[in-house]
Formats: C-alpha cells, sequence, structure tokens
C-alpha cells in the first residue's frame, strides 16, 4: 500500500461517493480554510492502482515541523480492521518523513447509535480499542452526538414518524399564517440579524466556496402574516362555533341519550373555543406592532450530494412560541425527499436526558443518534507531541 497526492478532481470524485462523505471532506471545504495548507492524500493499492481510502489534510508550520488536521475524519473503512491499520501505518512512516509531529483527526465514523428510546441499536467494541494500538491520543474527551434522520420514505411516511408535539407545532405554524420562503441571493443579513452570535465571516466564506452541484450553502427565512393569522383563527373559530351549537342542541334534548363520548365532544369542543379566542387576541396584539408580513426565523443548510445539514439559525424573540423552527425544518425535509435526498443531519446534542430541550426538539422529527468517534490525535512524533501541545492549539 501506498500514500499519493490526489489532484482536485480525483478527490472530489472518490469523496463525493464514500459513505463517510461530509462537506468537512470536500475540496470547497478546503477552499474555506485559506490560511492552511491544504493536501489531497490518496491510499492505493500498488498492485491495481485501487484507490483504497482518502483524506483531506489542512497544514499547520511549526518552525521546521508541521502539525496537521483532518475534518470530518478520514474517508477510509474504519470497520475494515486490516485495511485501517494498514492505512494508519503507512499514513505514520508517510507523514514522519514530512516532518509531521502529529494528525488532529475529527473522527466521524459511528460508534454508536441510539433510536429514540435511547436504546443501542449499533455499537463498534473494536475501533476504540485500535485506536489505542496504533498511536492515537483522545484530545477532546467530550462526546460527539449529532441526531441524524435517514429516510427513504415519501413525504407523508416520514412525516408519520415524527412525534406528536412536532407534528401539533407544525399545524399551529401553518394555522398561525407563517410560510416559508428560500432566499435565492442566499444573503445572510436576515440570519445575522436574527442571531448576533453567529461566526459571521465563517458563514461568509462558506456562501462564497460551497456554490456548487457538489457541495452549496442555502438559506430559508419563515415569515408571519399577521393579517392573515387573525383570518385562519376566525376561519376556525366560526367553523367551531357551528358544531359547538350543534352539540350544544343535543345535550340540551332529554330525548337524546348523553353518552360519555358525546360528552367528551362538547368539552372538546369549549376547549377549542377558547383556545382560538385566545389565538385571535394574540393574532391581534402582533398586528398592533407589525401590520405586513414579517420575518420570524431563518436557517442556513448545506446540501453535500444526497445530504442535508441544518446549521445556523436565527429566531425573532417575539415570535419565539409560533414554533417556526418546526415548520421551516418540516419544509425543507419535504422538499428535499421529492429531490432523493434520503439523509437530514439536525447537528449535535450536549446530552440525551429529558430536561434537554434542543434534544427533545431534534428527536422529535424521528431521527436516530449517532455517537462518533470523536477527535484523536494521531501521534507521529511523541518527543515533540506534548510540547507542541502545549505551546500551540489547532483550532478547525
Amino acid at each position: 500500500m501506498k500514500i499519493i497526492e490526489l489532484t482536485e478532481i480525483q478527490f472530489k470524485n472518490y469523496s463525493k461517493m464514500h459513505s463517510l462523505r461530509n462537506y468537512f471532506q470536500t475540496v470547497e471545504y478546503a477552499n474555506v480554510k485559506k490560511n492552511y495548507t491544504r493536501h489531497f492524500f490518496g491510499f492505493i493499492n500498488e498492485n491495481n492502482n485501487t484507490l483504497m481510502g482518502a483524506a483531506l489534510i489542512l497544514e499547520k508550520s511549526i518552525g521546521k515541523f508541521k502539525i496537521g488536521c483532518v475534518p470530518g475524519g478520514f474517508l477510509i473503512d474504519y470497520v475494515n480492521s486490516n485495511l485501517f491499520k494498514d492505512f494508519i501505518m503507512t499514513l505514520k512512516s508517510f507523514l514522519k518523513e514530512k516532518k509531521y509531529v502529529y494528525l488532529s483527526v475529527e473522527n466521524r465514523a459511528i460508534y454508536k447509535m441510539f433510536n429514540k428510546n435511547k436504546e443501542v441499536i449499533y455499537f463498534d467494541t473494536n475501533i476504540i480499542k485500535e485506536l489505542d494500538e496504533l498511536s492515537f491520543v483522545k484530545n477532546d474527551k467530550k462526546v460527539v452526538r449529532e441526531v441524524v434522520l435517514e429516510s427513504e420514505k415519501t413525504p407523508n411516511e416520514t412525516y408519520k414518524m415524527f412525534n406528536l408535539n412536532t407534528k401539533r407545532n407544525i399545524k399551529l405554524s401553518l394555522q398561525r399564517a407563517i410560510t416559508i420562503y428560500k432566499d435565492e441571493n442566499t444573503n445572510p443579513d436576515t440570519l445575522f440579524n436574527l442571531n448576533k452570535n453567529i461566526n459571521q465571516s465563517y458563514v461568509k466564506d462558506l456562501i462564497s466556496n460551497f456554490n456548487n452541484s457538489n457541495v452549496s450553502v442555502e438559506i430559508y427565512i419563515a415569515k408571519l402574516n399577521p393579517e392573515q393569522y387573525i383570518n385562519n383563527y376566525r376561519f376556525l373559530l366560526k367553523n367551531e362555533e357551528e358544531r359547538n351549537y350543534k352539540l350544544n342542541e343535543i345535550m340540551q334534548n332529554v330525548n337524546i341519550k348523553k353518552t360519555n363520548e358525546m360528552i367528551n365532544k362538547k368539552m372538546t369542543s369549549d376547549r377549542l373555543i377558547t383556545k382560538y379566542n385566545n389565538e385571535i387576541i394574540k393574532a391581534t396584539n402582533i398586528y398592533s406592532k407589525y401590520h405586513e408580513e414579517t420575518v420570524v426565523g431563518a436557517i442556513m443548510i448545506v446540501k453535500n450530494n444526497r445530504e442535508i445539514y441544518f446549521l445556523d439559525e436565527g429566531c425573532n424573540k417575539d415570535f419565539e412560541k409560533l414554533y417556526s423552527s418546526h415548520l421551516i425544518k418540516w419544509e425543507i425535509i419535504k422538499k428535499y425527499l421529492t429531490e432523493g435526498y434520503k439523509i437530514f443531519n439536525f447537528g449535535k446534542i450536549a446530552n440525551m436526558e429529558k430536561t434537554n430541550g434542543d434534544y427533545n426538539f431534534k428527536m422529535g422529527f424521528g431521527g436516530k443518534i449517532y455517537e462518533y468517534i470523536g477527535n484523536y490525535d494521531l501521534i507521529i512524533n511523541k518527543w515533540l507531541y506534548r510540547i507542541v501541545k502545549i505551546i500551540y492549539s489547532f483550532k478547525k
């Protein structure tokens, strides 16, 4: 086996087909990280020149020595133990000749997988042991988990996978006259105005470089029509009042036996009337401040081949409880399912506790929890490693 330098075209053709493909391991992401020297390395079988693995490595020089980072991890079959060990040993020898001290690897290979009940449905018991044997050192003790929805079903069938709260909130957003638009100009200003914590420079670099059929950025905006919001609930109220009137007539008719089902229908109708009146009051208060259609939320996504990544998001604080985030994600999922996309990545979660609102929100879309191997350093020069780690921290 042998390590070779790949051209951008060679790396593109390989990376977009690999099972571990991600937007970090792309030529476009290398262009974003313009302050680093980038290399596209391939791992080939010398007998038939077959490409067995590849990696984008971002390089920094420290005097006459070098350190590197592999964003998104190696594009190699981690499960194939012999292949993986051969690759790492060959890579270590290759990088040692180039005076590397260590290589920081952000492994996105799946270590564990959990279902919605937090039950482990996949567990690779060997990979961590192999990393230890191959001179890898864990450089971040944080557990890296993301919520990912995989679906080859139709939008309607996928919608059925959502939990009751998520479906309810999507329905409420629609009733509240929230509409989702794609920003055809991919202008991030709306997103920046809604979320002051966004790294604006990084987002602009992504937009500038992620602009082709292989990997691209899109921005979607949620807008509220206050007048339509009022009218929607007036319509719902009118229909429910008519239904309630008929139920009331039945309840007052002494000749009709009052069943539990009938009583429950009347009580439910009473609650809906109260709810719709409250919504009209809420909508009227909004209309007094916002007469025209107004932006309530926005989100940026990355499309990488047949995968969607939900990235930065923002919300107008006046409309936090209108659930526009649920609707905007559903509209994106629905759109791209029909275009053949199968994977929707909702991003990281801190933990799987029921008290974690972010966890509950993301899991409401019917996904699974992927726990990745995480961040490791591959030590090339063990004598310099600890010294360099103290004086320099490789930042992504």
